[in-house]
């Protein structure tokens, strides 16, 4: 029984890969060698004509640059990128199948996932949001492996449905109907069945000694953790809250608890370091301070335009050094900074000098009018949290894919560089029915569905809610706190509403959709 349940695990794992993979394939047959934007030139200058500025993600641009070097092409890193995302759905709907969810609704799910034209499509774009977006769906399947423990199922809160008994046991790849199998074994043969269970599968809880040991998912938690902060540079502050929210789930148990605070403290902390000293030693520059803040400038346009009374002469003047009021009070959406950012009249280089001014008057204004800023960030934000579309608002139009050519600067025209960057599909057909599917889906009524982040959030949410209400594991709670830690960071750091920034909610909550069912009694459970 064993191996047959072994069997099935490597089946189902071969089944979800390679139909990930496919899918993605296909995307990537049609709009090889990748979908491009103004920020896809941006990369491939730091490492071509330069100079090297660490403004993006100097992971993503030192990708890019190697694939040039070494085949003279772009197209293998979207190639790698359809490789690892397939590989991330694969290990998240293995994790989530630990909870008692029958293979087949989660091979579907993940199918249904790649084959989406707006996810489809993010996954073979030069962006340096995809890798991000694999880190996080990857830490979400990790998240929910190291939360699964013994018990889990049982317990007051089981009322008799859902995978009860099913998964009270932690093996590596027997569990569920197995383990009970597994421990009667290790009964008989001295308890060589939980070293088994233990040591081969390296889960982390200890059956024997009572605790948490070290375990290898937490270093693939670390890594993880640590690649969101590589693809972004603010990806930091995603790592360190959906950490902070394992650190809480995690809370009856002090080693697991102090492993993964220990390896997120780490992960959050090399970023910021490569930033300040590493890249710079390395002759990578650093970003400008202006850059780094965009979000203050949009901050200070909305207080201006809805309240310049609380603005005095002095910080006006401030703010008339920088760019003309009009342009600040043109700028004043709270749904995008770019409107004042991007102004013709906005003086970029009058701006990184007064950075340390303009970073004053924030702070006072968040003193005084707390209110007026965390509206503005909240409205900036409605990205992750409102459901419904904002493309009737100033500036609220959903920023998606850029499906041409992307206009190169002068002077590169007939250089390898220039000539990567021209989309060459394999398939005319493949190109044309990618074209026809991606402009099907923005259809506004379906916005909320297959472009919006929100509903799968909240999804989520529910999903590990009732997970936890109806057998108290937090298996899947700590899967959402990946989730959430993207949601909650995007109040502090976005920019605009651009569809990439919110991703990796999406894959995470299609594959909660078989858990909910599975929970909610529409499914049978696994056998």
């Amino acid at each position: 029984m064993i191996r047959r349940a072994a069997a099935r695990d490597r089946r189902f794992t071969l089944a979800c890969y390679a139909t990930a993979q496919l899918a993605l394939l296909g995307w990537w047959l049609a709009f090889h060698p990748g979908l491009m934007s103004p920020d896809s030139v941006t990369y491939v200058a730091h490492v071509t004509t330069g100079p090297w500025v660490a403004g993006q993600s100097v992971a993503y641009d030192a990708l890019l640059g190697l694939s040039l070097r070494v085949t003279g092409d772009l197209s293998p890193v979207t190639f790698l990128q359809t490789a690892a995302m397939a590989a991330a759905l694969t290990h998240l709907a293995g994790a989530i199948r630990r909870l008692g969810v029958r293979g087949r609704p989660l091979l579907v799910a993940v199918g249904l996932a790649a084959l989406s034209p707006p996810l489809g499509a993010f996954t073979v774009s030069m962006w340096k949001d995809v890798p991000f977006t694999v880190c996080a769906v990857l830490a979400a399947g990790t998240a929910v492996r190291l939360a699964t423990r013994p018990g889990a199922r049982s317990g007051a809160r089981s009322r008799g449905r859902g995978v009860a008994g099913s998964a009270a046991w932690d093996g590596d790849r027997v569990e569920g109907v197995t383990g009970s199998v597994v421990r009667d074994a290790s009964r008989k043969r001295g308890g060589a069945g939980r070293a088994a269970g233990r040591g081969g599968g390296g889960w982390g809880w200890d059956p024997r000694g009572g605790g948490w040991g070290w375990d290898p998912r937490f270093a693939a938690l670390g890594a993880e953790l640590l690649g969101l902060g590589l693809f972004r540079n603010n990806g930091f502050l995603v790592a360190s809250i959906a950490a902070a929210l394992l650190v809480v789930l995690l809370s009856g148990h002090p080693g697991a608890r102090r492993w993964v605070a220990a390896l997120a403290a780490g992960a959050v902390a090399a970023p910021l370091l490569l930033l300040g000293a590493g890249y710079p030693a390395m002759g990578i520059a650093s970003p400008s301070r202006s850059f780094a803040y965009q979000t203050v400038f949009g901050d200070l346009a909305v207080a201006y335009g809805e309240r310049p009374r609380l603005f005095d002469r002095e910080q006006r003047a401030l703010l008339a050094g920088i760019a003309p009021l009009d342009a600040w009070r043109r700028g004043a959406t709270c749904q995008t900074m770019a409107r004042v950012f991007f102004d013709p009249g906005f003086g970029h280089a009058r701006a990184e000098q007064r950075i340390s001014d303009v970073l004053e008057l924030w702070r006072g204004l968040l003193a005084r009018a707390p209110g007026m800023i965390l509206s503005t960030r909240i409205c900036r934000a409605a990205l992750a949290w409102q459901v419904g579309s904002t493309s009737g608002e100033p500036g609220g139009e959903l920023y998606r894919f850029s499906l041409g050519d992307p206009r190169l600067p002068d002077g590169w025209e007939g250089t390898p560089a220039a000539s990567a960057m021209r989309q060459r599909p394999i398939f005319a057909g493949l190109l044309a029915a990618g074209l026809f599917a991606l402009d099907a889906s923005t259809v506004r009524q379906l916005e909320w569905l297959l472009w919006r982040a929100p509903f799968w959030c909240y999804l989520t949410y529910a999903t590990a809610a009732l997970v936890w209400w109806r057998t108290g594991s937090r298996a899947a709670l700590a899967g959402a706190a990946v989730v959430a830690g993207q949601q909650i960071g995007v109040i502090l750091t976005n920019t605009a509403p651009d569809f990439r920034f919110m991703v990796s909610p999406i894959f995470v909550g299609v594959l909660f959709v078989p858990l909910l069912l599975r929970e909610a009694g529409a499914l049978p459970p696994r056998r």
